[in-house]
């Protein structure tokens, strides 16, 4: 595997790639890698030639500056991962790199409606700094395809509406979440989870599948209380339950008229943040995005 530190190395070695006609696929990753983020590696593997991926903590989408400096960076054992899953390029820049004094990095893409709910208002400037640093990595690896998985749904959401707006010839596609033998969607938060209350963490995907089976079936009010009430019975601090139209990100009320419908959960398990989705119409789990 090939470590790169600076963008000229990087942007040397796939320019030659790319003069040999190899598709480049693409992870980008803030590092403390756990098997989540393995299997994006094997979804690039499987479609590309060249597989690259990135390791930045991203000081820009830390709204809490205690989150950055917290946020774990156990790069040795990220390194043997990766370089034991079929990836073929680690891109690990320091900030100047990615961020060169000087350099304009404004996305001039109108996300509004995207950004200002679900993890919008409790993470102020978070989506903003994704966007920026999403565009500007792909602005340097230029891949062909851009792997990135279904658990943060909004982000996902939201770096497709970028690149459809900015005609960014890369094409996103969304891998399925991984989860734990219980149904918890893995995380590398999960390692916080006060051991006492881990048994009943994996209550927000059985409050995911309660909605799904009430489908159609249901007003959707009554989901969204019925599947709240699921979730604070266990000690949880709720801080949404929410059924939205996938593209726009919108709270719906009826279940017809959408192309995609998908409930997304957030809620504190003791001092950790939990967050999770499901796509419930179309009934498919991973789903491509161009």
């Amino acid at each position: 595997m090939h470590v790169f530190t600076t963008v000229s190395q990087i942007q040397s070695f796939l320019d030659h790639a790319r003069s040999q006609h190899n598709y480049i696929s693409f992870v980008p990753t803030l590092g403390a890698l756990h098997q989540g983020h393995l299997q994006l590696m094997e979804h690039a593997r499987a479609i590309g030639d060249i597989v690259v991926a990135s390791i930045f903590v991203n000081p820009t989408q830390f709204n809490d500056p205690s989150d950055l400096e917290k946020y774990p960076r156990p790069l040795r054992s990220d390194i043997h991962k990766l370089s034991t899953n079929g990836v073929d390029v680690l891109f690990l820049p320091m900030d100047e790199e990615v961020y060169p004094p000087g350099l304009d990095l404004k996305v001039s893409a109108d996300l509004t409606g995207l950004t200002d709910v679900m993890e919008g208002p409790s993470r102020p400037g978070h989506f903003e700094g994704v966007v920026t640093v999403v565009k500007r990595l792909l602005d340097i690896v230029q891949p062909d395809a851009l792997i990135m998985g279904q658990k943060d749904y909004q982000q996902q959401a939201i770096i497709a509406e970028m690149i459809r707006q900015l005609a960014i010839p890369t094409k996103l596609i969304r891998h399925e979440i991984v989860r734990d033998k219980d149904g918890l969607a893995l995380s590398s938060r999960n390692a916080r989870i006060d051991p006492a209350l881990r048994p009943v963490a994996n209550t927000l995907y059985k409050a995911l599948l309660q909605a799904k089976e009430l489908y159609l079936t249901s007003d959707i009010g009554d989901v969204i209380d019925i599947c709240s009430g699921m979730i604070l019975d266990q000690g949880f601090k709720l801080e949404y339950f929410t059924i939205i139209d996938g593209t726009t990100l919108q709270p719906i009320h009826h279940w017809e008229h959408h192309d995609s419908i998908v409930v997304c959960v957030a809620a504190w398990l003791g001092e950790v943040r939990l967050i999770d989705n499901k796509i419930i119409y179309p009934n498919k789990s991973s789903i491509p995005e161009s």
